[in-house]
């Protein structure tokens, strides 16, 4: 595998020579229990800022079709000022990166100054998120088809993280889910923003099939479960099936979470679904209304999501598709960025902060599809810049 790495790795540098500044390797083939036919590859390159994505693109195409089976997806490319945010925003990541990961190619000192520390509640927060949403492959038929094959990839990958070795193909998503659990649950339970939260809302009594659940909520579609505490145990003697008959037929999904995991996700990863209600109560006590979420963590995640675009979601989907395929990238994208528009006047209604608009507006139809690319390209940059700043005025 690490011989198809180095080949592609040969292509891109002699095709884009002086464009490329470094290729970096991250993820489980970098830290060593890579498992075959489940783990991706995960590449990210730093390009110079006369770098043309449009060449980018056309001189990864063949690698694509030669290497798509073990790549999964593409790469992440970004810009050095773009990378360096990006990094600095995903604090997790960079550390990952710096530690884990392996430069593939490159001189130029990139990564050394742009780690941070890790914040114990942010990298916390992070893992519960992505523990709750690997948490709908324990109820997969709720799901369409292709989501319950991405959950299902997500609740595998975070094992293979957390045990740092590949996994046991013959254990259920029950067991994998119980695995994450007894793995997060002594550290979060210790943190001190965890610490404070006040247990006597919890209720003594809960359901009779789910023991444990402490309070229901709906978020964009999906019911969140959230439990007084999640033990290997519990989790193990459920019987997910017959939770999965009492779902309502209208749920896009379920989620599985702890109440402290929950309140963590609320306040230091989620902090803007909190402050526009996207987390509706339903059931059991509201223990998350009075969250007061801080301000710089608002700014992080509005920072993250078009951080998180520019750099992954767009060039993964320009890298692996073709030319003709343009006009459906510039159409999903450009909804991409209206939502993060949209969000953004919601922010300005609730004064979280002051308005803003980008320095040039998107490009006409009648303008050639690579142009209009280019210009999302420039747009998330600089709704990126905009919240970045936003959060480095203010007081940690």
């Amino acid at each position: 595998m690490k011989s198809s790495v180095n080949q592609i790795v040969k292509q891109l540098s002699s095709g884009l020579g002086d464009q490329l500044e470094a290729v970096f390797l991250y993820g489980s083939l970098a830290q060593g229990f890579y498992q075959e036919d489940e783990s991706d590859i995960n590449l990210f390159l730093v390009i110079s800022d006369d770098a043309n994505i449009h060449h980018l693109r056309e001189l990864f195409e063949p690698i694509w079709e030669q290497y798509k089976d073990k790549l999964k997806r593409g790469p992440c490319f970004a810009r050095r000022h773009a990378f360096e945010r990006h990094l600095s925003l995903n604090t997790l990541l960079a550390h990952h990166v710096a530690r884990d990961g392996k430069k593939l190619y490159g001189t130029k000192p990139i990564l050394e100054n742009q780690i941070g520390s890790i914040k114990a509640a942010e990298a916390y927060a992070h893992l519960a998120y992505e523990a709750m949403v690997a948490s709908q492959a324990l109820m997969p038929s709720i799901l369409e088809e292709e989501t319950a094959v991405l959950v299902e990839r997500k609740l595998r990958s975070f094992v293979r993280r957390i045990q740092k070795a590949p996994i046991n193909k013959e254990e259920t998503n029950a067991q994998l889910f119980a695995r994450i659990q007894n793995y997060l649950v002594p550290i979060i339970s210790k943190l001190p923003e965890v610490q404070a939260f006040d247990v006597t809302l919890l209720p003594p009594q809960t359901s009779p099939i789910l023991p444990g659940l402490a309070a229901i909520y709906e978020e964009t579609g999906k019911l969140v479960l959230a439990f007084s505490q999640l033990t290997p145990h519990q989790l193990l003697r459920t019987d997910w099936n017959l939770v999965t008959e009492q779902v309502p037929e209208s749920a896009l999904g379920v989620e599985i979470t702890g109440a402290a995991q929950l309140n963590l996700i609320a306040a230091y990863e989620h902090p803007l679904h909190l402050r526009f209600r996207k987390y509706e109560h339903s059931w059991g006590p509201d223990f998350i209304a009075d969250l007061d979420p801080p301000a710089r963590q608002i700014m992080r995640q509005a920072a993250r999501l078009p951080s998180q675009i520019l750099v992954d979601s767009l060039p993964d989907a320009l890298l692996t598709h073709k030319e003709e395929d343009y006009p459906k990238l510039v159409h999903d994208f450009q909804n991409k960025l209206l939502n993060i528009q949209l969000e953004h006047e919601l922010m300005v209604r609730f004064g979280l902060c002051e308005r803003f608009t980008p320095p040039e507006p998107l490009p006409g139809r009648d303008e050639d599809a690579s142009i209009r690319i280019d210009a999302i390209f420039k747009n998330l940059e600089w709704w990126a810049d905009f919240y970045t700043t936003q959060m480095s005025q203010i007081e940690e």
